[in-house]
């Protein structure tokens, strides 16, 4: 299951000294449920096992475009197959354990292809619910040996009645399952272009939540703001559900690291975009 590009024990052990060194916090990720494929790749999980596939019927195109008549963005794997959680489950455990970590993240955004009627198992089952059994089956594995799950908050947030749209949000009907999972879940709220202020959605519903930027640093700031003012603003029952920001980062770390240090600039910021370097300096300046 694992890539050629895959870090070592080594590697990953180096990280987890120089985290506990720096006092980081230090959660790995794999994606599960969406994400098990990108344009015509699929990932590892349904390179190694086809049949885990959600829509199996749904043919990768020679060249990929989106939008495209079958709504392929990232397949899904089936969460209804009897046998994927036995292999999902032990690779959650093994990247735990080998990064002595005591939370996971799951992943779990952008999924577009769920329940889907064709499916043999979960065709006509209610999408919110499905989804929700997913996390909390994840969730359950992980409490058990005292590890905490966090995951992207998008499929909980309503994209029609709040205007968010499919990408930010949910249009499928997953966004029901805020009400249905635990609420020791850790939420990762993320918006990219606006600081659209979900955070209080999930803070009112129970659950701790940071809110993650990418690379627009006055979105980034207005985001730390709201936090801050959150935290000030809310009953005491509230307060502590607003855990506060993390930068994401989707490049490679030695692209974000010659940025950050000025070595070299990323394309994205070359093509006259914001960068994440440039983002994460704004939110934690140098001392």
């Amino acid at each position: 299951m694992a890539n050629p590009s895959g870090l070592s024990r080594t590697d990953v052990k180096k990280l987890v000294e120089a985290c506990r060194t720096n006092h980081i916090r230090l959660i790995p990720q794999i994606n599960l449920l969406g994400h098990q494929s990108w344009r015509q790749t699929n990932g590892k999980l349904l390179q190694v096992h086809p049949e885990f596939d959600e829509t199996p019927w749904v043919k990768t195109p020679e060249k990929y475009t989106w939008p495209n008549p079958d709504k392929l963005y990232c397949r899904s794997y089936c969460p209804l197959h009897p046998k994927v959680h036995d292999v999902v489950l032990p690779l959650v455990d093994e990247i735990c354990e080998v990064f002595e970590a005591d939370a996971f993240h799951a992943g779990m955004d952008e999924v577009f292809y769920i329940g889907e009627s064709q499916c043999p198992r979960c065709g006509g089952k209610d999408k919110a619910e499905l989804f929700a059994g997913e996390v909390k089956l994840i969730r359950d594995h992980l409490e058990a040996k005292s590890r905490q799950l966090w995951i992207w908050g998008d499929r909980l947030l309503d994209g029609k009645t709040t205007g968010l749209g499919e990408w930010e949000a949910s249009i499928n009907d997953t966004h029901r399952a805020i009400d249905l999972i635990p609420r020791d879940i850790v939420i990762c709220d993320w918006h990219y272009e606006r600081a659209d202020p979900t955070a209080v959605c999930f803070a009112m519903k129970g659950l701790q939540v940071v809110t993650c930027p990418w690379t627009n640093p006055k979105t980034a700031l207005l985001q730390l703001q709201d936090m801050i003012r959150f935290r000030e603003q809310s009953p005491s029952a509230m307060k502590e559900r607003f855990l506060g920001v993390v930068q994401t980062v989707w490049s490679d770390a030695g692209s974000f690291l010659k940025d950050y240090y000025g070595h070299q600039q990323s394309e994205e910021y070359k093509n006259g975009q914001k960068s994440a370097a440039r983002c994460f300096i704004q939110l934690f300046p140098k001392p």
